[in-house]
């Protein structure tokens, strides 16, 4: 009898150390947990062109003009129109048409411009300002600094640059050319060229090859 009950005992025994090592094997072992996934938010980062572009440090008007011997021609002016089409600064006109105010007694000289510009409401120093002789001849090229007439750094956005050239008496030429600052990119601007009256065919070839660009 007692030799059965050591029997049963050491089984009892066995089977405890059995159990306490799988315990021990299952507290040592890694838990299978999938692990936490930590998910970061990123906002996109919106592209604005402002921002990315450098900015415009002033837009060149470029042209070959050529003088012409007839009376009623050679006037040339040029300048800023704004989004609504007023006027932001006259970069030149010639003196006969503004400082002499010849568009009074020649109702086609610079016909655009005198409308844009509005020169009876000008003072003699604002017109000295902004009148030059004509040009003897050759590759030209005027600049706009980005400002207004009041020397002001124009806010962003959609200017036009316009030149005009009186050929013949009503015959007249207008070069425009839309920039924005934030969208054009380096290099020439399309230009578009109207004629008021394309039939005549005095001084064609006063102003030619017109380019406008902007630097950066």
């Amino acid at each position: 009898m007692k030799k059965f009950a050591l029997i049963i005992l050491c089984l009892l025994m066995i089977t405890m150390g059995a159990c306490a090592n799988n315990e021990q094997k299952e507290s040592e072992s890694p838990k299978d947990e999938t692990p936490e996934i930590i998910s970061e938010e990123t906002e996109e980062e919106t592209i604005d062109e402002k921002s990315t572009l450098p900015t415009i440090s002033r837009v060149d008007i470029t042209f070959q003009y050529q003088r012409a011997s007839t009376h009623a021609s050679n006037q040339i002016a040029i300048w800023v129109e704004d989004e609504n089409g007023e006027l932001v600064k006259t970069i030149l006109v010639t003196n006969f048409t503004a400082g002499r105010r010849g568009y009074r007694n020649r109702e086609d000289s610079l016909c655009n411009w005198v409308k844009a510009a509005n020169p009876d409401d000008m003072s003699d120093a604002e017109i000295d300002a902004i009148s030059s002789a004509t040009p003897s001849g050759g590759k030209l090229t005027y600049s706009w600094d980005l400002t207004d007439k009041n020397g002001n750094r124009v806010p962003d956005g959609e200017y036009t640059i316009k030149l005009e050239g009186t050929l013949y008496w009503e015959s007249n030429v207008l070069y425009t050319a839309k920039v924005n600052m934030l969208k054009t990119q380096d290099g020439d601007i399309a230009v578009e060229e109207l004629r008021s009256a394309p039939e005549v065919q005095e001084n064609n070839e006063m102003i030619q090859a017109v380019e406008i660009s902007i630097a950066r």
